[in-house]
Formats: C-alpha cells, sequence, structure tokens
C-alpha cells in the first residue's frame, strides 16, 4: 500500500524540504497535524495522539505494518529516524544506489537495498508474512505504481491549498491506473481515502 498526506492541491510538503523543515518551509508541518491533534496518546507509541476520527488509522499503522519501503531522500530528511522508526517492530527497505557510510544505531532494522524498487518490494513481503507492506515515498511510490506492484492508495487528504512543494504524484506519461473507493473516513483535520488499484 502506498500511504502519504496530502494537501487539497496535491502536495505531500511544502516548498524547500530540509532536516530543520522536514515539510518545508511555511504550514508543510500541518499535513500530519492529524496524529498529534488528540489527547490520548497511542498505547503502541505515545508520541502519537490521534485526532477524532484518526483513532483506527493510527491503531492500524501499528498493528497491520509488517514493513516499510522509503526512498533515499525521505531517509536522510528524517536522518535515518535515528534509529527507531515510530512504528516499533516494523523492517525499514531502504532503496538507494550505494549503501551510507554511517548507519544510525538503534532498535529498527535497516536494509539498504540497492537492486531497485522491485527487489524492496519482494525483501519487504518476505519480511512482513501476512501484515501489509506500506510504501512511504513519493518516488518509490510513484515508480511501483507505474510497475503495477501495488495494490491499494492510501491518501491522507488534509484541507490546506499549500500552492507550492512537493507534488504527491507525478505524470506518469500514457500510462493510466485505475482505482475505486474502498473506504472513506471523515476525522478531525483530515479525510482518510483508502483505494483499491484496479489491475
Amino acid at each position: 500500500m502506498v500511504e502519504l498526506s496530502m494537501s487539497l492541491d496535491g502536495f505531500i510538503s511544502a516548498p524547500n524540504p530540509s532536516r530543520e523543515y522536514i515539510l518545508g518551509t511555511g504550514k508543510g508541518e500541518l499535513l500530519h497535524d492529524w496524529y498529534f491533534s488528540g489527547t490520548t496518546p497511542s498505547p503502541h507509541n505515545p508520541f502519537f495522539k490521534a485526532g477524532e476520527g484518526s483513532e483506527k488509522i493510527v491503531e492500524e499503522m501499528f498493528t497491520e505494518t509488517g514493513a516499510i519501503v522509503v526512498g533515499r531522500k525521505w531517509y536522510d530528511l528524517v536522518g535515518g529516524w535515528d534509529g527507531n522508526h515510530p512504528i516499533r517492530g516494523a523492517e525499514i527497505f531502504v532503496v538507494m544506489h550505494h549503501v551510507p557510510e554511517q548507519v544510525p544505531q538503534g532498535e529498527t532494522k535497516l536494509t539498504f537495498v540497492t537492486d531497485g524498487v522491485e527487489s524492496a518490494i519482494w525483501q519487504a513481503k518476505a519480511a512482513a508474512g501476512s501484515k501489509m507492506v506500506v510504501i512511504e515515498s513519493r518516488s518509490v511510490g510513484n515508480q511501483c505504481l507505474k510497475l503495477g506492484l501495488v495494490d491499494e492508495v492510501m491518501v491522507h487528504l488534509v484541507p490546506i491549498l499549500l500552492g507550492d512543494g512537493v507534488r504527491r504524484f507525478e505524470p506518469f506519461g500514457t500510462a493510466q491506473t485505475e482505482l475505486e473507493i474502498a473506504e472513506v473516513i471523515p476525522a478531525k483535520g483530515v479525510t482518510h481515502l483508502r483505494y483499491r488499484v484496479l489491475k
């Protein structure tokens, strides 16, 4: 499943994302507000306090995620999560050309995949077992959609117009992908939209 928060005008980050401003300058951080706008800490990780209506989404994030696939850019922006990804227990597969010389040490198992997104997905599926593989990366997600490796797309649609930034989807050339709505969950500050990819 490809999963990311997105503004109403199609951006997953405001302009100029960096280590200091991971979701860009301006109001990009509002894209993730729904994770923290509630009052009750998640029993899986108190860092998360899901806003009203988003509790189910955050619960499933912990209980159903077996492996996560990301790209080099997101890995670098978050500093490799200092070796401790907030979804504890999930193995992280990072698609990149070369394994970094320094890798943060922590409780999260990080696997660096240098032979392409298809290899990363198959390795992640093996690690996830009966649980989900979640793709949390714009570039890797788009490549997987083009290759037909995605069965679901989850968009956390946030009611903000960023005007500029990093677009969620890029032109697919002549490729066309049809989806159908599987679930719509209205919540405080966000609408969770789950789509099935039609083969």
